[in-house]
């Protein structure tokens, strides 16, 4: 008698809520639910490639390294007074691709441009 379920595979649209979730998270935790996330995405991009949580995977990579970089240069700046500003900026941005990640993947829907900017 076998204790594991019939499907235990986990489901594409889980893999891509359970990223976007780790990232709302880094809100909460630092960096480091978000730094998980990107293993999750990097990991599993190759096994949903076909499906529209590919693109899931692919934009939570990019907002990743473009939140890295921005927040880098904001957190320089924040000498000169223009950082708080970058800062502020790409919190609300990041936010902005995040949620619509999240709704995006629990509607079964890819992201438009997982490429673009927004």
């Amino acid at each position: 008698m076998s204790l594991q379920p019939a499907n235990s595979a986990t489901s594409p649209k889980t893999w891509a809520i359970v990223v976007w979730g780790l990232y709302i998270a880094t809100y909460f935790t630092f960096a480091l639910t978000m730094v998980i996330g990107l293993i999750i995405a990097y990991v599993k991009r190759g096994e949903l490639a076909g499906t529209p949580y590919e693109s899931h995977m692919t934009s939570a990579i990019r907002t990743f390294w473009i939140s890295l970089i921005a927040g880098i240069i904001g957190f320089v700046l924040m000498f000169l007074g223009i950082g708080f500003i970058i800062l502020g900026v790409l919190a609300v941005w990041q936010l902005f691709r995040v949620i619509r990640g999240l709704i995006r993947a629990m509607d079964e829907r890819p992201i438009d441009d997982p490429q673009g900017w927004l």
